[in-house]
């Protein structure tokens, strides 16, 4: 070590994988957030949207429960899509880092 800093050269590999281990680890928690908050308004859009045009319907024809049910299922078939598209999403992002 004496030797290394009579050279002038770092000594201090370890203090550069901590460095690019922190930055990694910034990096994810940035990716997470950022596909978090994408996949939430995209939820909500996906679900308000239809279980409000079930309600008006059923207000609009006095059926019940029965326009916000089917549109309560299409809401949840809509949420899986999301849930897949952003899985998928997320898989290419780290496919092309690598």
């Amino acid at each position: 070590m004496k030797k290394a800093a009579a050279k002038g050269e770092m000594t201090t590999t370890i203090a550069h994988d901590e460095i690019d281990e922190h930055l990694a680890a910034f990096a994810a928690r940035k990716q997470f957030v950022s596909v978090a908050m994408n996949m939430g308004w995209q939820l909500g859009l996906t679900v308000i949207i239809p279980v409000i045009i079930g309600v008006k319907l059923d207000d609009h024809f006095h059926t019940s429960p029965s326009y916000t049910l089917a549109a309560l299922m299409i809401a949840a078939g809509g949420a899986v899509l999301v849930v897949k598209n952003m899985i998928n999403q997320v898989n290419r992002e780290q496919q092309e880092e690598k």
